[in-house]
């Protein structure tokens, strides 16, 4: 079987090539014009309260970010959006909080026991390793980081993915198919319920994989835009220079353009958003001081970023003249921890794989952590050969039932639900190198995050209850007005609209 070596998708950028600094437009590509079995795309389309939604990820901000930089700085973006938004101050993030099941968790309004996305890189019990054309037997990583890019190295991934590196499905008919990203979720999401209605959606994330909130059909973007983080320089600068792409892709569907800046003939887009890298960065590189939150002088500088580049936003906004028509959603995709500088402990993850002393298959953790194990009816004994070393920084773990009971889905009858869900003490981080902080787990530190919603006529109100960033998928459609029940997470019951906007 002869594999190609790449496949660019329909309607995906990978990097502008040139960034203007003037209001107009940015950017230096032709635009990619999607393809794809839709109903013709309108322009005048809209039932709901707002032309268009957008969500937009401070990724790695927690509420307690966001209380305290309103109260340093009153005069801050935050602070003034703040008087028109339905402010959501118990939301949670998806568990696991990795970066890829929290990003689906935003946009198809599902668990991870539904999409089937436990982190970047986790197993599946039924797919095949890369490159073995679905011969011997099943069971293979699945890596949908940078890993599976062509050259980590290019701002555009190398225009697409290694696709020898990708895991392979046989089919009911005996041929062996790649499982590209939009394969591996299991449900669809809100660009798909779009596009399906003939709406023009967007979105820019971290790596090429985010293509996956295409859906299953992976076609429901008109535009995806996906410049490689990992390409970036190690500084907060370079950082903030890659989040400036993403303003730039922002501004320019605002405007109703491509990522490019030539004109796009449906104008804005109706479901849009992007995800921010810097104030995450910070967090990993410089940390917090204390363990009440105080920002290091770096991540204070990353928050001051943010807070400026959010108001030329909401002035772009205003100068295409859709602010009233458009609702803004603010939050983050998850938090990150440890908080406290004074508890961290940095320790190999070779340790807990080791600490397990059974065969594992597969382990990835961060500030929590999943494993499979190469004979699941090694849990029990995987279990307390873990709980019984305490230098691992263990707090506990689930495994069989207790993992079902726990919402993650049933490892008994799903071939990606870990065999261990790995429960970290706070203060504990599983990494090799470094870092501050990260995320993954199953924390505060890493559920508690800021949501907001605005538009100028809100009128200011604070949400106690507790709310998922579930939420968000379900909220989106009805926003512009689209049947909720088309998207499959708010039928499992998963993702009913936010409280007391509409």
């Amino acid at each position: 079987m002869q594999f190609p070596s790449l496949l660019l998708f329909a309607g995906v950028v990978a990097v502008a090539q040139s960034q203007d600094t003037g209001a107009e437009t940015f950017g230096g590509l032709e635009p990619v014009i999607p393809t794809g079995q839709w109903i013709p795309v309108t322009d005048s389309y809209s039932n709901g309260p707002y032309d268009a939604a957008i969500y937009l990820s401070f990724d790695g901000m927690h509420q307690f970010d966001l209380t305290r930089y309103i109260a340093t700085h009153p005069d801050g973006n935050f602070a003034k959006i703040i008087n028109n938004a339905v402010v959501y101050s118990n939301a949670r993030a998806n568990a696991p909080s990795d970066s890829l099941p929290a990003t689906a968790a935003l946009f198809s309004g599902a668990s991870s026991r539904n999409t089937g996305i436990y982190w970047e890189t986790s197993y599946d019990r039924e797919l095949y390793p890369p490159g073995s054309n679905c011969i011997g037997l099943p069971g293979t990583v699945c890596d949908y980081s940078e890993a599976i890019n062509i050259d980590n190295a290019m701002l555009d991934g190398g225009g697409g993915f290694n696709t020898s590196l990708l895991p392979l499905k046989k089919t009911a008919w005996g041929t062996c198919e790649f499982v590209y990203p939009h394969n591996f979720i299991r449900t669809n999401t809100v660009f798909e319920v779009g596009r399906g209605n003939g709406l023009v959606t967007a979105y820019a994330d971290k790596h090429l994989a985010y293509e996956f909130v295409n859906g299953p059909s992976g076609i429901g973007l008109t535009q995806g835009y996906f410049p490689e983080i990992a390409s970036v320089n190690g500084t907060l600068e370079a950082q903030e220079a890659w989040d400036d792409l993403h303003w730039s892709a922002l501004r320019n569907w605002t405007q109703g353009n491509w990522v490019n800046g030539t004109k796009n003939p449906a104008g804005q887009p109706s479901i849009y958003g992007a995800n921010f890298q810097a104030i995450t960065f910070a967090q990993q590189n410089y940390g917090y001081l204390d363990g009440v939150g105080t920002p290091s002088p770096e991540l204070a500088a990353a928050f001051d970023a943010a807070d400026s580049r959010l108001g030329t936003f909401l002035d772009d906004l205003a100068n295409a003249r859709v602010q009233h028509s458009t609702l803004v959603l603010i939050g983050s995709k998850q938090g990150q921890g440890p908080i406290d500088p004074k508890t961290l402990v940095v320790t190999d993850p070779q340790t807990v794989i080791d600490g397990a002393s059974v065969p594992v298959a597969y382990f990835v953790g961060e500030d929590g952590g999943i494993m499979w194990l190469q004979d699941p009816s090694q849990a029990a004994t995987a279990k307390a050969n873990l709980l019984a070393n305490s230098s691992l920084g263990i707090a506990y773990v689930l495994i069989g039932d207790e993992i079902t009971l726990a919402g993650y889905g049933s490892p008994f009858l799903d071939s990606r639900v870990p065999d261990l869900i790995i429960g970290a003490k706070v203060g504990t981080l599983w990494n090799v190198g470094f870092e501050f902080a990260d995320h993954g787990g199953f924390l505060p530190q890493d559920l508690d995050v800021p949501l907001i919603a605005y538009n100028p006529s809100l009128q200011k109100k604070n949400i106690t209850e507790v709310v998922s960033n579930r939420q968000v998928a379900s909220t989106l459609l009805f926003a512009v007005g689209l049947l909720v029940d088309q998207l499959e997470g708010y039928r499992l019951g998963e993702a009913p609209v936010l409280p007391e906007l509409f």
